[in-house]
Order: structure tokens, then sequence, then C-alpha cells
């Protein structure tokens, strides 16, 4: 039986006083949160599809009872403006002291955001107000009218059911009607003030979401330890908990489809145990693929650059993004980039592929090409039904803009065609 077990969320300052529970238990987690905060003005946004082919989120919501002031279901992939404003809207109308949240990564960005705004802009704010806060030549919303924005008044508590990891970072990003992604949030504090990781919960996400998310969540890993700065004194602790969060990634992910294929032939009760482990594993390498960014700041790259505006222009689900992008912007910096450092992190990124599978891949690339495969899921942008030349300038041109270059841009506008082509 797997054991709960409650640590800060990172092993950070700003992270003080700010929990996660690995292998939690959300119907008596949550009321426990609630009641220790003394919340009685409570907001639930939750998946609609787990509301719709479970009782999980009615049981949370009898167990709530009058406490439980409004419910939201449903926020549309890639976290749409429209849906952050929604919740906004309603913390201020409903005086909210708690918002919980209980999805993949669009539902907690939307909250993290939606806490946030509703701090910081009037009650009939419109998605122009939230345009207004970007700083465009930075690629994020921290500040209004030259002063940083005010930390959020409610609670907030998220209960995550996918792999992305947005619920560890205090920064988010929405969609906004131009179809491009937009990051908004303070560094030191934005982050939930509970995180639960619930296995059972996770293990009725639909398998290629929770899939799909895992691969995310590798792109995480392989990005930090593929940064430059990852190398640099001082910044030694970024390999170490990315390199942990991959062996945990890659393990989890493969006991999960195992579990799975089992469970089609037979034997249902003990390969939900290892259904279980697997998620565990990976909600615990979830963790560990962020901790460079948000300690040590060593921004994301490429991958994720193109990842957030694939998603944006041409509605691919977050992790498929990954799926796709990861192992050729690998390839495009095996390439075309001089900095020995390329070289060696995509040599110890094919040796944790090759070790934990036992496989003999040659490079990293090729390893994660044939990991996304082993998995079922999609690795070319005519797969999601990415084919024409103007949609592909059109990811190019907004990812240009996109907040994760990468610290130093690695790519002009003519490399980012030849890598999207290169995935076609």
């Amino acid at each position: 039986m797997l054991q709960k077990r409650r640590i800060q969320q990172i092993d950070a300052p700003s992270r003080q006083g700010y929990d996660a529970i690995f292998n939690a238990k959300f119907l008596e987690d949550i009321p426990d949160a609630v009641s220790q905060w003394q919340s009685h003005r409570i907001m639930l946004v939750a998946s609609k599809g787990l509301a719709a082919n479970s009782d999980r989120i009615s049981r949370l919501q009898e167990t709530l009872g009058s406490k439980l002031v409004h419910t939201k279901l449903g926020v549309r992939t890639h976290t749409p403006y429209a849906d952050v404003r929604d919740i906004a809207i309603n913390i201020q109308k409903h005086n909210i002291d708690c918002v919980i949240s209980v999805g993949s990564c669009s539902y907690s960005d939307a909250c993290k955001i939606a806490s946030l705004l509703a701090n910081n802009l009037p009650s009939d704010f419109s998605v122009d107000d939230m345009e207004s806060l970007v700083d465009k030549d930075r690629g994020i919303a921290d500040s209004r009218n030259g002063s940083p924005l005010q930390p959020r008044q409610c609670k907030l508590l998220v209960v995550p059911t996918s792999l992305s990891a947005s619920e560890w970072n205090a920064v988010s990003s929405a969609t906004n009607s131009q179809g491009k992604k937009q990051h908004f949030g303070l560094w030191d504090q934005g982050q939930p003030d509970l995180i639960l990781l619930d296995p059972e919960l996770a293990s009725t996400s639909p398998e290629d979401l929770w899939l799909s998310s895992g691969v995310r969540c590798i792109d995480h890993c392989v990005e930090l330890m593929c940064n430059p700065l990852s190398s640099e004194k001082g910044y030694e602790g970024v390999n170490v908990h990315a390199e942990e969060g991959l062996k945990c990634m890659v393990a989890g992910l493969t006991e999960y489809k195992q579990a799975k294929g089992k469970g089609e032939s037979g034997s249902q009760d003990e390969d939900h145990d290892l259904l279980l482990k697997g998620i565990s594993e990976c909600q615990f390498g979830s963790r560990e693929a962020l901790t460079g960014l948000l300690i040590w700041r060593v921004p994301m790259g490429p991958s994720h650059a193109i990842g957030h505006q694939l998603g944006s222009v041409a509605k691919v689900m977050h992790g498929i993004t990954s799926c796709i992008m990861l192992a050729p912007v690998l390839r495009w910096q095996l390439d075309n980039l001089k900095n020995p450092h390329y070289q060696q992190s995509q040599a110890r990124i094919r040796d944790i592929f090759n070790n934990t599978l036992g496989w003999q891949e040659v490079t990293a690339s090729d390893a994660i090409e044939k990991f996304v495969k082993s998995l079922g899921l999609p690795s070319k942008l005519s797969e999601v039904n990415v084919t024409s030349d103007k949609e592909v300038r059109k990811i190019a041109d907004k990812t240009m803009t996109d907040v994760w270059g990468g610290g130093k841009r690695q790519m002009e506008l003519e490399d980012l065609l030849t890598v999207l082509n290169s995935a076609r």
C-alpha cells in the first residue's frame, strides 16, 4: 500500500508553509485543509469529464456541503482567457475564500491566474484588460501600472489529474483571443497553498492524457538538462533533480502502460497495484522535473516555446506538443549548436532511457521518439492534422515572442521553420 507523505512543495524559502501531499486521499485531505484554513465560501473548478464519468466530483460536493457556494465544471484546453475571466468574476461575485481545482493543467493554470486577477482587476474586467497586463517584451503579466500585482487573497488547493506539472509552478499560462499563449503570475507568490497528489483519483484520467502529459514532464527534464546554464557553477542541483525526474518518468510511464496492457487481458487487482505504483512514481517525477526552473530559474527551451504556440494555434493537446516537437528540437541542437554542453547532456539523456529500458539507442532524439511511439502517441505534425505551410508559419511567427526561448535565443525564424518542417 502506498504511504502518504507530506513535504514542502519545493526546497526554496518562498515555498515555506506551502506543502504537497503524495499518495493523498483527496476526499479526506480536502476537508482537512478547508477546516484548518477555516474556509466557508468555496469555489470548485473541476473536470467535466471526471464529473460525468465517475462519482468523485459529486462525492466531493457532498462532502463540502454548504461551504461550497459555486461550482464550475470544465475548462477548455490551453486555458482560454474567457474561462479564466469566468472563474475570476465568480471569485469576486461570491466573495470566495478558497478555490479548489480538480483536473489537468488547464484547470490549475486557470485557477492560479483567476485568483490573482480577482485581487487586481475591477469586477467588470474584460479579456482586453487581461491582455493589457502582459509586458510584450518580456512575455509575462506580473505588474499593473508599474507596480507588481498583488498576491491572491483566497486559498488555492490543487488536485492534478495529469502530469503537465503546472501545479508546481507559480507562473501560469492562458491563451488570448488571437491564439497566443501568454504568461501570468508572480514567481515567489503564485503557487497553490496545497497540492494533493492522489494516485487513485489520477487513475481515472484518460490514458492518452496521462501518457502525453507524462511526455510533457519528460520535456521539462530534458530541456533543463540541455540548457547550458545547468552546467555552470552554482547550478549543479538542476541536473540532479532533472535526471532523477527523468528516471522516475520513464520508469513510471512504462509501469503505467504495462499495467494498462495487462489489465486488458485479466488479473485486474494485481495490475491496479502496478498502475498506482506507476502513477505515484510519475507524480514525484513531475515535481523533480520542474525543480530546476523553480529554484534556479533555469528556463525551458525551444520545444516548450514551439509547443505553446502549436497548442494555441492548432489546438493540439498539452503533452502531445512535446511528443511531436522534443525529438526534432534535440536533433537540430545536436547538428547546429557548437557548445559541447548539448552533446554531453544529450548523451546523459540517451543513457537514462537505455539503462532504464534496456535499449541501445544511439541518440537522445531517437530514444525519445521510440519511447513516444511505444506509448502509442503521435510523433508527427501530420498525425494531428497540422499540414499547411500557413499553419506552420503562424506557429513559427508566434514562437519568436514566446517567453520560453531558453534564455539566450537558440533559434531564429528560419531555424524554427526547419525544425517544424522536419516534424511533418
